[in-house]
């Protein structure tokens, strides 16, 4: 393990914060070390802010991944303290070889998380962003009168009771998914290979395979971690294994999904329409067709 030198404070560097403040970060470590708020959008940036850093805090840092070679040109870290859960931006193999410690945050989030996925989830089902973005385009009376056509052009509002819910990754975030979920009466199935079968018991959910869970849930929402196992999990063939105008919500990681293939599967009306709060590429690209796609 990497050793402090000297008696000096460690120097903890705060990389891209999601906290407008840092209030808390000087109330729990002001005594203990010295702290350095910096904001990285490049490896520049980030060298010249923490060349001296014994511990790193990071927020966002999926423009500036920690490799090897970056870490290695960190020498001092002894410490890097994720504010959240997903550590997939950090090279865990080499920092392990090179005796610096990764910490996540495993209940970060959990509960906002949930929340947004059911609210991503009745916007899709109740085609919200849709109706809203076509009664300020022209108007309560035109689209009252073109309620058919709009029905045909946006699809048919779902009631979320009638449908099968598939869960795919059930661990914080999905359980507390599928809690809120079954306040509205749907059925609920769920897919993780490290849960036990209990745990999915206790919260009234089916477990089933992955395959099963594709083809049998009318909405599947998405909450993984991003590892070599889970990238480009939905891919062409799984589209293919879905009903016919299945819903996908994702609040995970972008590259869980196969983006190429979901465009397609949007353009074709295989999936009826995708909530995405992540994209294999972020910023999102100018280009890119999800921003001229309507569902």
């Amino acid at each position: 393990m990497r050793t402090c030198s000297g008696n000096d404070k460690p120097l903890v560097v705060i990389v891209n914060s999601p906290h407008p403040d840092w209030n808390y970060e000087k109330k729990e470590l002001g005594m203990l070390a010295r702290l350095k708020v910096a904001r990285c959008m490049s490896y520049d940036e980030l060298f010249s802010e923490a060349r001296d850093a014994d511990v790193l805090m990071v927020g966002d840092i999926a423009h500036i991944p920690l490799t090897r070679e970056v870490l290695e040109r960190l020498p001092k870290i002894k410490l890097i303290s994720v504010y959240g859960v997903g550590v997939d931006a950090i090279d865990l193999k080499a920092a392990t070889e090179l005796g610096v410690i990764v910490a996540n945050a495993p209940e970060y989030g959990v509960e906002d998380a949930a929340d947004h996925t059911i609210a991503l989830l009745l916007s899709l089902l109740r085609r919200v962003p849709m109706l809203d973005r076509e009664l300020r385009k022209i108007g309560w009376h035109s689209l009252r009168d073109d309620i058919k056509v709009i029905k045909r052009r946006f699809g048919a509002i779902r009631r979320i009771s009638s449908l099968t819910i598939g869960v795919i990754g059930f661990g914080r975030i999905g359980r507390a998914v599928a809690r809120r979920l079954r306040s509205f009466g749907c059925t609920i199935l769920g897919y993780d290979p490290y849960v036990p079968d209990e745990i999915f018991r206790e919260l009234s959910v089916k477990k089933v395979g992955f395959w099963e869970l594709l083809s049998h849930s009318d909405v599947i929402t998405i909450h993984v971690i991003l590892t070599k196992e889970t990238y480009h999990l939905l891919n062409e063939e799984a589209f293919k294994s879905m009903k016919d105008g299945t819903f996908i919500v994702n609040t995970s990681r972008g590259a869980v999904i196969d983006e190429k293939a979901l465009i397609n599967a949007l353009k074709s009306g295989k999936i009826s329409g995708a909530a995405l709060d992540v994209f294999e590429e972020e910023p999102l690209p100018a280009d890119s067709p999800l921003l001229k796609m309507e569902n």
